[in-house]
């Protein structure tokens, strides 16, 4: 073999694993803005004499514009020629609201900047997975998930650098250099992350195409449902579980957040493993029994105390539950064209933050009047409502007399 040779075979890994490295760390960076959510916003309500209504409803403004910007982004990534800017401009928008929010003392102000954030969270998501869809179609699971793997990675950084930064720094501060790697990530994809050949080919008739193989396409709308039932659950508690743990339980911020990172230490290992395992062996009876086993761990928290034994569950909860995405991801690319993946991802990620944006606010009411325990207890009926809806899909349909 030639030199030439040996070199191209040598640097083959690299280009083939390079692309998802780039879009990995971009969504790293993208998910360090949740850290905001797991340990500045129990503060934020405390400081500034919030009601756990309002504390729901600031994480219900983020997922809320999430939606909203996740159905043209999809459809965007279908058709632009250019989405490394579309995913480079909409990660450094997620820096500029933590700027903002850091600079904010209204309740409208920080709902403002909520929902900024969650727009250029909601805009990511279909970009990056329609681009990691189009260049890995044989490993299309496993690269979902080591994406959502380090998704998870940046949220176990994030509220142990959060709270790393809270003993020297107020949280107005913490905030202003909170949104920096956002904005250096995001204008760095921008500007060196074009995609080359990597774009699939494009359906001919665009709108049929969306509308026979995504909207009357039964096994894709039973997959968006499970997916927004998880969504729900997922939302609700990554809300609701810090404040449990820093207003119920009364754990200082630091050991709020570390148990925080323990969560999404085990939802960041898990969905590379997971998406490994469902590339080789299906979807849909995995999906059922993690979707049933996450909604027993949620009841058990309020059970589990404030020592190692609630670690353990929380490291369970994140490996069960947050591990799911990428397998219901993949199950609905799998059951669509390939040119159609932004769609789907548009659809999925569309209707779950049009519709978890409820689970905080719900959660909120029901904390108010009940109490945190209560609150979190009622969360298991998503996970549960996923498992059953996922059983029916399970079911074969009965042949035609």
């Amino acid at each position: 073999m030639s030199k030439a040779e040996t070199a191209n075979t040598l640097s083959l890994p690299l280009a083939n694993w390079g692309r998802l490295a780039a879009n990995s760390t971009a969504h790293m960076t993208e998910h360090l803005f949740n850290a905001v959510i797991a340990v500045i916003l129990p503060i934020i309500t405390a400081t500034l004499g919030l009601s756990l209504a309002q504390a729901g409803a600031l994480a219900s403004a983020r997922t809320l514009m999430a939606g909203v910007a996740s159905f043209p982004s999809g459809f965007f990534a279908d058709l632009a020629r250019r989405r490394n800017l579309s995913l480079g401009c909409c990660t450094a928008m997620i820096g500029l609201a933590t700027l903002g929010l850091g600079v904010s003392s209204s309740f409208l102000l920080l709902i403002i900047f909520m929902g900024l954030s969650g727009f250029g969270g909601g805009w990511f998501h279909p970009q990056s997975l329609a681009i990691l869809s189009a260049r890995y179609r044989e490993q299309k699971a496993f690269a979902l998930g080591v994406h959502d793997s380090s998704a998870n990675l940046g949220e176990v950084i994030g509220p142990l650098a959060i709270g790393f930064l809270l003993n020297f720094f107020d949280w107005r501060t913490t905030l202003l250099i909170w949104g920096i790697p956002a904005i250096v990530v995001g204008l760095t994809y921008a500007l060196w992350g074009a995609e080359g050949a990597l774009a699939v080919p494009r359906a001919r008739d665009y709108r049929r195409a969306i509308w026979n193989d995504v909207v009357r396409n039964k096994s894709v709308c039973g997959l968006v449902a499970i997916s927004t039932l998880r969504a729900l659950g997922q939302t609700a508690l990554a809300s609701f579980l810090p404040l449990y743990l820093y207003l119920h339980l009364k754990l200082p911020v630091v050991v709020a957040g570390a148990y925080m990172s323990v969560l999404f230490l085990f939802a960041g290992i898990a969905p590379a493993f997971v998406g490994w395992i469902s590339d080789r062996y299906g979807h849909l009876f995995l999906i059922m029994v993690f979707s049933l086993l996450s909604g027993v761990c949620i009841v058990s928290i309020p059970y589990l105390g404030s020592d190692a034994i609630l670690v353990v569950g929380l490291g369970a909860l994140g490996a069960l539950l947050w591990a799911l995405r990428p397998v219901v991801v993949s199950a609905a690319m799998s059951s669509a064209p390939p040119e159609l993946s932004g769609s789907i991802v548009a659809f999925i990620y569309g209707a779950n933050m049009s519709v978890s944006f409820l689970a905080p606010i719900l959660a909120g009411l029901i904390a108010d009047i009940y109490g945190l325990p209560a609150a979190l207890t009622s969360i298991a009926i998503f996970p549960l409502s996923a498992a059953l809806l996922t059983f029916i899909l399970l079911k074969p349909a009965k042949p035609a007399t």
